[in-house]
């Protein structure tokens, strides 16, 4: 279980790189406008962060609390 925890942490830090990532302005370092890939990075981190979060929340509103 507790891999199952790490691949969640580890889906939410990635996905918020890529959130961060994406958000750097300015073109490549050839030039190029790379404005529609970021913006593809930009999406696939935030959904990467809304599954780690929403499995987040699952796990909390199901857990057997004592």
């Amino acid at each position: 279980m507790t891999y199952f925890w790490v691949g969640v942490g580890v889906l939410l830090v990635v996905g918020l790189g890529m959130i961060v990532w994406a958000s750097q302005s300015g073109p490549d370092p050839s030039g190029r406008d790379v404005s529609a890939r970021r913006s593809r990075q930009t999406q696939i981190g935030a959904l990467l962060v809304a599954v780690s979060l929403g499995v987040l929340v699952v796990a909390y509103l199901t857990a057997a609390w004592p």
